[in-house]
């Protein structure tokens, strides 16, 4: 018994497996998303390779240097803008006090609370604060 394909069939086969073999072949991955190009910025995995300003601030924190004489004895509070306390003493009357303390770099402004007295600062790095309250 023998197995006969008509001519037409035989031309739809070769066409309809031309098609497949060419959708097939024609699929491949975009190669610019697998590799990046060369005048793409490398990303950097190290902190020696990051690429910074000169004149960057790497600092994340203020140190203040405060300075106080009163003439009467006294609490001394030292404030944030919106009240987050910095520093509290009871301080003496005629000694000089000098407290060291950091703030985070997001504080620019400081509010000094003496004996019913206030005075305002803005903070700069490394800030020395002389307070003028008695």
């Amino acid at each position: 018994m023998k197995f006969c394909i008509p001519k037409c069939s035989k031309l739809f086969l070769l066409i309809y497996g031309f098609l497949i073999t060419t959708t097939i072949l024609s699929c491949k991955r975009d190669q610019d998303l697998i590799r990046p190009k060369s005048n793409q910025a490398k990303q950097a995995t190290t902190t020696g390779e990051l690429k910074v300003a000169e004149h960057f601030n790497w600092e994340t924190s203020n140190e203040i240097e405060f300075e106080i004489t009163p003439t009467q004895s006294g609490l001394l509070l030292i404030q944030g803008e919106n009240a987050e306390v910095f520093h509290k003493a009871y301080v003496h009357a005629g000694t000089s006090y000098n407290p060291k303390f950091s703030v985070q770099n997001k504080f620019t402004k400081l509010n000094v609370f003496f004996n019913g007295k206030q005075e305002k600062f803005t903070l700069t790095a490394k800030s020395r604060i002389k307070s003028n309250l008695k």
